[in-house]
């Protein structure tokens, strides 16, 4: 049989939307970009779907290195890619099928969340891997048969998890294994630096089941991931041949797919070179898939009792001070971890057992119903079909609806477990802020849903994690996670109201999550709300106040009492879209046009508060801020900082200022 040589991608973002409403959330760090996801969709994501490479006839031939190696892509990104990125994602989905081999081939699941799996709840870590299951099937038309494990954390009871699943593989690191055997022979103890990476194994499961493993080649994947071997593509190709073993063997380098064009500029140029040259100089196989198929591993592996590929102490980075972290600083500490995966812990029995139990008088089987939860958020099925397949009996709507909340509840609580929340060195950071977001909103909906309210003994139990680089811990942590970001349905009714007020018919129908119904009446104008995760409905009416300038207030009620909602709690979207009306007229989306009309403005008046808060939005708003989009910004902060010098530092500004070069401005630093 032929050898392989061939590299595995796996590709993960964190989930970086709005729990509360479903949109993405602007990321000042990743300016001029509106988030993360959008720069390195730019510099990785699109590299990697075609490679144009000169030919020596001065010819271009284009090379898409994904469908010519073995990649997984973290569902969270699969979303994302979907909404905001589908020329990628169709693309991709071209790719695979034009493939022709199924995407099985060349395309590993992952479990919907990047939890790690060995620290799970059995339940949890079911669910995990059958809602990873669903996302694959629901994309590519077919049950998976390998899986990457986030962080590659495993161990026996997670590959017996994969195994009942119908997972026949998975990819693991040189790390992780402790012992090897050849048929009829003795354990022999291996190390990352001596164990055989050149074929494949089985572990033998208590149940009986195998499973296939494949290692990345140690010293191949960590000079591709933190040296600069990518850059010469023939001397990867060449490197990778040359550490073929046998005539049947395996060489798979392993990395992040964020490292091909992201960590390491024109890294795609490179692994596309090397793939072409190991398929037609070498004639070798580069697909991990196809080399796999039909393939029985003979020789077999005993890993270590749990581990993953970025910590040296098994998992103990996503619970514990192990040593191991990433972007520390000093003075930095890591006492935080263990609290933090403890209150989570404790957050997820408590109230997972209160929603298991109201799920109980809906459904016939609880685990069932949540199992298949996993359908739903694949887009396979329908909420109320979901409903319909496992309600005990029939459902009114407010009951309907209460069964979605306990399982959406679930959903994010799962999401809540997010790995990103323990890497790095300060839960100060806003990767430990998106998880802790996620269980608001799984408290919410728990209190919504059972009428149980455990946000403040859980709030209680954050009490040791301190942010060093902060100097906050606990509720004070929790709060600046938290505050600001919560939106309700007011809020979302009060956004709708001010873009009906100012766009009309042009208004959206749709925020998100939220399907959005506006009519006028003779005391107001009507808002209905359908939240189209949970199927609940509210109403309400409001009045719109139009004040001079950018600034608006929106009077609501759901008719037991009246609320006013200020322009910046309607969200930066919504503030955008208003400011975009009212300078530039109801049909458009002219947000460039926009900010220079606001900073022509603002050199002929002082700015207010209003002021400051449209400039962020419509700063946050584009995809890719232009040239000239900066170019406004850049005027606007200037006349701002020009014509009030009797105020002190617009400390809101400071981000913005930061992110165009502004800086060193007093006025726009938030410097005291």
């Amino acid at each position: 049989m032929a050898p392989i040589a061939g590299f595995h991608y796996h590709f993960y973002q964190p989930p970086r939307e709005d729990p509360w409403t479903g949109l993405f959330n602007h990321e000042w760090s990743a300016w001029p970009y509106h988030d993360w996801n959008e720069r390195i969709a730019q510099e990785c994501y699109r590299a990697m779907i075609a490679v144009a490479l000169a030919d020596d006839d001065a010819t271009t031939s284009l090379v898409e290195p994904l469908t010519q190696s073995s990649f997984d892509l973290g569902p969270t990104l699969h979303h994302w890619l979907a909404e905001y990125a589908p020329d990628v994602e169709r693309a991709l989905q071209r790719q695979v099928r034009a493939a022709s081999r199924g995407a099985n081939r060349v395309v590993m699941a992952a479990p919907l969340v990047h939890a790690i799996v060995p620290l799970a709840t059995p339940t949890d870590q079911e669910r995990l891997i059958a809602w990873g299951i669903d996302d694959f099937r629901a994309r590519y038309g077919e049950a998976p048969v390998g899986m990457w494990l986030p962080e590659t954390g495993v161990d026996v009871a997670t590959l017996e998890v994969l195994a009942r699943h119908g997972i026949t593989y998975t990819v693991l690191m040189a790390n992780q294994a402790m012992m090897t055997r050849a048929p009829a022979q003795k354990w022999v103890k291996v190390t990352a630096e001596t164990l055989d990476t050149s074929q494949a194994y089985f572990v033998a499961l208590p149940s009986g089941a195998r499973m296939t493993v494949v290692f990345g080649h140690h010293d191949l994947s960590h000079r591709i991931a933190f040296g600069d071997l990518v850059a010469d593509g023939d001397a990867l190709a060449d490197t990778m041949k040359a550490s073929l073993g046998d005539e049947d063997g395996v060489v798979l380098i392993v990395a992040d797919g964020e490292t091909y064009g992201h960590h390491h500029r024109f890294g795609d140029i490179g692994v596309a070179w090397a793939t072409r040259r190991l398929q037609e100089t070498y004639q070798l196989v580069t697909t991990l898939g196809e080399w796999l198929s039909g393939r029985t591993p003979t020789n077999e592996v005993q890993l270590h009792e749990v581990s993953a590929w970025s910590c040296a102490h098994g998992v103990d980075r996503w619970r514990a001070a192990c040593g191991c972290v990433t972007g520390e600083r000093p003075g930095f500490d890591l006492d935080w971890r263990a609290p933090l995966r403890d209150a989570l812990d404790w957050l997820r029995e408590r109230a997972g057992s209160a929603l298991d139990w109201e799920l109980g008088h809906h459904v016939h089987d609880t685990d069932a119903a949540l199992l298949d939860y996993g359908k739903v958020i694949a887009g396979e099925w329908s909420a109320q079909d979901f409903v319909w397949r496992h309600q005990s009996r029939d459902l009114n709507d407010d009951e309907c609806s209460r069964v979605l909340e306990v399982c959406e509840a679930h959903r994010n609580l799962m999401f809540s477990f997010t790995s990103c929340a323990w890497f790095f060195a300060d839960p100060g950071e806003i990767e430990t802020g998106i998880v802790l977001r996620y269980a608001a909103l799984a408290l919410e909906l728990t209190r919504r849903s059972t009428g149980r309210d455990f946000e403040a003994p859980f709030v209680q139990r954050l009490a040791s994690v301190r942010s060093a680089h902060y100097d906050v811990a606990g509720e004070t942590l929790w709060q600046r996670a938290c505050q600001g970001e919560r939106t309700d349905e007011v809020q979302i009714a009060a956004g709708a109201a001010a873009e009906f007020a100012t766009r009309g018919p042009f208004a959206r129908t749709s925020r998100g999550t939220w399907a959005i119904e506006c009519r006028r009446e003779d005391d107001g104008v009507r808002v209905g709300l359908t939240n189209e995760l949970t199927l609940r409905k509210f109403t309400f009416l409001t009045h719109t106040t139009l004040r001079e300038e950018m600034g608006l207030f929106v009077d609501i009620s759901d008719n037991t009492m009246w609320r006013r909602v200020e322009l910046e709690r309607l969200g930066s979207d919504v503030i955008a879209r208003v400011a975009v009306a009212r300078l530039r007229g109801a049909t458009s989306d002219d947000v460039e046009g926009a900010l220079s009309l606001l900073a022509s403005d603002l050199l002929h008046r002082d700015a207010t508060r209003d002021d400051e808060v449209t400039l962020l939005a419509l700063a946050a708003t584009p995809r890719f801020v232009t040239p000239v989009g900066e170019s406004a910004i850049r005027r606007a902060l200037w006349a701002i900082a020009a014509r009030d010098r009797s105020r002190g530092p617009r400390a809101s500004l400071a981000p913005l200022a930061v992110a165009v070069g502004l800086a060193d401005s007093e006025h726009l630093s938030g410097a005291d």
